[in-house]
């Protein structure tokens, strides 16, 4: 496991710090600083982060696993340097955290690392945190839908087919290639996987899967299985696209299990699906069948988290 650690040593006269016996100022830093890394941990509660205290001292920790933890560091950084990405719900505990070292005599915070490593990473606290302006956009999350329709028009200035079904024409993005792979579809009805994204003016479809021959099967199951997955609550995803996952493997069905991960190769799926996907797939990631997929899951999240391994 690796922790961010936060260590108060010297309260502002100069006195150690010590849990034993300790200012009624040094007390009420030390309980907020503590009350803002819960509110972290609540924030990221499909982390599952734990917060530690060191026995006898004034360090006060927030844990997790390598990856897990990188993610709360990586937005400790956007904040810090004040990205459009950052997270008022950091900035707000941060700021707690700093307002509260600022009259600490001698304090330190260190990203402490599996190797044993221990980074001070107190420069990122040297100026206080602001938040973003609040601007009304469009909630984009990560969604599947399954289309069963009848391919009507393939093709136009930008590469998009057309599906008819339930009297209603469905205009599906998709690349030239995708748009090659389903032309022999033509006229007929065909089962697809999309990735819905909400426009201003609608939703936006973006081709992502095909179910023909012996894939077909699939289709229903999956369809499904993403129906399941919008009521699940807190860590049920992630135990459910594990089990899931692990079916596929344990049946040795890895044409399902290829096409399963394929549905999760999209830019708003949520980071801790794609760690959970990795790491079911583990003992796959240099196998010739998965490693190509497997590397595109990790570049993906790569893009969300920073580096994984």
């Amino acid at each position: 496991m690796e922790s961010i650690e936060i260590v108060l040593k010297k309260d502002s006269e100069g006195n150690d710090i010590n849990l034993n016996q300790m200012s009624l100022k040094a007390s009420k830093s030390l309980r907020q600083i503590l009350d803002a890394l819960i509110l972290i941990a609540e924030h990221e509660k499909d982390l599952n982060l734990k917060i530690g205290l060191e026995k006898g001292s004034a360090a006060q920790k927030l844990i997790g696993t390598p990856t897990n933890l990188k993610v709360v560091y990586n937005k400790i950084i956007q904040a810090s340097q004040s990205q459009p990405s950052r997270e008022n719900v950091y900035v707000n505990q941060l700021n707690i955290i700093r307002n509260n070292v600022e009259d600490i005599q001698d304090w330190e915070i260190y990203y402490n690392s599996y190797s044993g490593n221990k980074k001070s990473i107190k420069p990122l606290f040297s100026h206080k945190f602001r938040k973003t302006r609040k601007r009304e956009k469009i909630e984009n999350n990560f969604n599947v839908q399954f289309i069963n329709g009848y391919l009507e028009l393939n093709g136009g200035k930008k590469p998009n087919f057309h599906l008819i079904s339930n009297n209603e024409s469905i205009t599906i993005q998709c690349s030239v290639k995708e748009a090659q792979k389903v032309n022999s579809f033509l006229y007929k009805d065909i089962k697809i996987a999309t990735w819905v994204k909400a426009k201003k003016h609608g939703m936006e479809y973006q081709f992502c899967d095909i179910y023909a021959g012996e894939s077909e099967q699939y289709f229903s199951e999956f369809k499904h299985f993403f129906l399941e997955l919008k009521n699940k609550n807190g860590t049920e995803p992630f135990h459910y696209i594990s089990d899931k996952l692990e079916d596929f493997y344990d049946r040795e069905d890895y044409s399902g299990a290829r096409k399963f991960i394929r549905l999760f190769l999209n830019e708003y799926a949520i980071p801790t699906y794609l760690r959970t996907i990795l790491v079911i797939s583990k003992g796959f990631k240099n196998d010739e069948y998965f490693s190509n997929i497997l590397n595109q899951v990790e570049e993906l999240l790569s893009t969300k988290i920073g580096k994984v391994y």
